[in-house]
């Protein structure tokens, strides 16, 4: 695995030099770990929006067209976090161009831990609601208004069966 220390960026950098470090890296680790990725062939861009999904890959027909990455994620979690997004995006491309297969499944999670990265990320924005069993203490995050957030009562727990309450996150 390449040095991440090499590649650190200050959070106070622009977009534009945040991607061309996280072009620049992804390049790195595809040439280190042999992936079937071409990083220039991708429109690599960041999103101010996502709150709950570290990075995603686009594509159509089975073809990657782009990642994108979170850039709260790097702004709340730094460079080391966001790193290993990059890692597991990548993953996800190579496992499209090789089997077309945009699943966190079994060859996902064996790729992902070759590459130290997660399989899911960990949270890097707060929610605005947390949505809790009164009986099991089960909770569930939630960033936007939706029906369980606005009638728990019409819901119950998956875990025990158990009454909703919410929560509104300060």
């Amino acid at each position: 695995m390449p040095p991440i220390e090499r590649y650190a960026i200050d959070q106070g950098c622009t977009d534009e030099e945040l991607l061309a470090v996280a072009r620049v890296y992804a390049r790195d680790v595809v040439a280190e770990h042999g992936l079937t990725v071409s990083v220039g062939d991708l429109d690599w861009r960041l999103s101010t929006r996502a709150k709950r999904r570290a990075g995603a890959v686009r594509y159509r027909d089975g073809d990657p067209r782009s990642i994108v990455l979170a850039r709260r994620q790097f702004e709340n979690r730094g460079w080391t976090a966001m790193a290993s997004t990059i890692r597991h995006e990548l993953v996800h491309v190579h496992l499209l161009n090789e089997r077309d297969d945009p699943s966190h499944g079994e060859t996902f999670e064996r790729l992902a831990a070759e590459l130290e990265t997660h399989v899911r990320c960990e949270r890097f924005v707060e929610p605005t609601w947390w949505v809790r069993c009164v009986e099991c203490g089960d909770q569930l995050a939630r960033y936007r208004r939706s029906k369980l957030v606005e009638r728990p009562e019409e819901y119950c727990c998956g875990n025990c069966g158990g009454r909703f309450h919410v929560v509104r996150n300060e």
